[in-house]
């Protein structure tokens, strides 16, 4: 007599899903994670690519927009932490954008001494000013002014906390070229530079006596340094899990003064 065929009983079929569930979550939890992983790598490499194309602009300049030959381009000044964007909008709390401006100084007074003199000497600022009848009616910025955004949700930030809380990165970058060597130069301040909350108040009450000499006045505050940046994948999902740290070493000369430096290096500032 023929042997009838065994079914699965409903215990072997629920342990058959549970298993195939469990593998399911697992695959997609790792493809997940691949694709976090790749978001943070791309935004890793994008601030990196932002850094060294500012110096390669620095390197290579284009001629000032106003056409006015007695003014050259001597560098790109970097602002972290600004309140306002370029139009003069509020930029929210939720949300971080860098500012380029090209750094701009009379072209035929060359100073001597060290760099901060040197350039004291020559009136350099971010601003080109408008002047009817002798008074200023307008300042717009030179040659180049732009705005970066970090991708993918990720944060820009210091190596340490700052009152136990807020941790985004803040001050202001100075990458100039020396007016005699041609040598670049970089200069860092903890202190942000307000470039477009000062345009912004020229225009609203009328008065741009206080552009004239917004980047010169403030000179004194940069200094020569190592500047670590560390970057957070804050909007990926894997906040606080690691960041990685970007270099601009002491007094870079170059886009290759950018680093990015490894995850297990005992030189790394953002473990």
């Amino acid at each position: 007599m023929k042997k009838a065929r065994r079914g699965f009983t409903l215990i072997e079929i629920s342990f058959f899903l549970a298993l195939t569930g469990a593998l399911f979550v697992g695959i997609v939890a790792g493809t997940q994670n691949s694709l976090w992983q790749q978001k943070y790598n791309d935004s890793v490499q994008s601030f990196t690519n932002f850094l060294r194309d500012v110096y390669a602009q620095v390197a290579n300049p284009q001629g000032i927009s106003d056409g006015r030959s007695e003014r050259a381009i001597y560098g790109k000044l970097i602002v972290f932490g600004q309140e306002y964007d370029l139009k003069g909008e509020r930029i929210p709390d939720d949300e971080q954008r860098f500012f380029t401006y090209d750094v701009i100084g009379d072209a035929n007074a060359i100073g001597t001494g060290s760099i901060i003199r040197t350039f004291k000497a020559l009136n350099i600022n971010v601003l080109v000013e408008e002047v009817t009848g002798g008074v200023i009616t307008n300042v717009s910025t030179a040659g180049y002014a732009n705005s970066y955004m970090p991708t993918w949700g990720s944060v820009i930030e210091r190596t340490t906390l700052v009152n136990g809380e807020n941790n985004n990165f803040r001050g202001s970058i100075l990458i100039v070229r020396h007016p005699r060597s041609g040598i670049i130069n970089t200069l860092f301040s903890d202190r942000i530079i307000p470039v477009n909350e000062t345009i912004r108040n020229a225009r609203l009450d009328g008065n741009y006596d206080g552009t004239r000499k917004l980047l010169t006045d403030r000179l004194d505050y940069f200094d020569v340094g190592e500047i670590n940046f560390c970057v957070n994948p804050y909007g990926m999902g894997v906040r606080g899990s690691f960041r990685r740290d970007i270099r601009i070493v002491r007094n870079a000369r170059n886009s290759s003064g950018v680093e990015i430096v490894d995850q297990d290096s005992s030189e790394n500032h953002c473990k």
